[in-house]
């Protein structure tokens, strides 16, 4: 198939574009640094906020998917930016299918079920979103009605709380991987919080079979199914350096984990690389490999 992917170079685009390799692929981004070499097709450099500088390559490339992981300016979550994420966003969708498309693929967020407790399943409903989370719902919103209406196909991939090599440096395990190197404790605020940690290359694994997969259209859950609480990888990262777990309990307020049964029904997929491993490999990739 020929595949337009948006945040190729981004960290979880750098880890899904090889797993597409079979395809032919059109992918954005802003960086020409970034450049990586793809087997079948090519970088377009572009800024998605400015359509005239890819809708032209776009409609001669006529994609028959695309799949669209691009957010730019993370990690500021205002209004003005996410509003430009959403109109730059929705431009896109309309570019592709007007170009050809029949399946457009978009990465979501767990945030978009909002104050949620215990394990969520897809058709839940969430409350107090936040800007962010808000404005990728009523981007899945819009869309679901576009296809729809254009009679094309979409799959949301609602993405859990990834993690892995090459991610911000403001995340919580590059935080703690810069603070124990520099020999202090990381600023944990809330080590009593509880999220669902999942692999990056567990999720691009996941993003691969929601868009290869023949399935109705709709919201797949992509994360690892477990609760784990900030003190507990906390805990884990000191002790892949020798430090003592600065948290002796690790007990959790209420939060929330993905319910992948959906998923795995319609793909077959689940998260494999428990946190121990991935945390190592977080950390090993970060430290040349020791």
């Amino acid at each position: 198939m020929r595949i337009f992917v948006t945040g190729a170079t981004g960290f979880l685009g750098s880890r899904l574009v090889p797993l597409l390799q079979d395809h032919e692929l059109l992918c954005l981004s802003r960086d020409p640094q970034k450049r990586s070499p793809i087997r079948q097709g090519g970088m377009l450099v572009g800024d998605l906020a400015q359509p005239e500088s890819w809708r032209a390559q776009i409609e001669r490339f006529a994609p028959q998917w695309c799949v669209h992981l691009a957010w730019e300016g993370l990690p500021d979550y205002s209004l003005s930016r996410c509003r430009a994420n959403l109109d730059a966003s929705l431009n896109l969708i309309e570019a592709v299918v007007n170009a050809g498309a029949t399946r457009i693929v978009v990465a979501g967020s767990c945030w978009e079920y909002g104050d949620a407790s215990g394990a969520v399943q897809e058709d839940a409903e969430g409350q107090d979103r936040g800007t962010f989370a808000a404005t990728k719902h009523a981007l899945r919103t819009v869309l679901h009605s576009f296809a729809h209406d254009r009679r094309i196909e979409y799959r949301w991939g609602r993405i859990f709380f990834a993690y892995g090599p090459s991610q911000r440096p403001g995340s919580l395990i590059p935080q703690c991987r810069a603070a124990y190197s520099a020999g202090r404790q990381p600023e944990i605020r809330h080590p009593e919080l509880m999220h669902d940690f999942v692999y990056v290359d567990d999720v691009a694994r996941g993003m691969l079979a929601i868009t290869e997969a023949d399935i109705a259209s709709g919201v797949f859950n992509l994360g690892s199914g477990t609760p784990t609480t900030v003190g507990q990888v906390v805990n884990r990262v000191a002790s892949y350096y020798g430090v003592p777990p600065p948290f002796g309990s690790t007990g959790s307020e209420a939060g929330f984990w993905a319910d992948t049964t959906k998923t795995t029904a319609a793909t077959g997929w689940r998260a494999t690389t428990s946190l121990d491993d991935g945390i190592t490999q977080t950390l090993q990739a970060c430290n040349g490999g020791r």
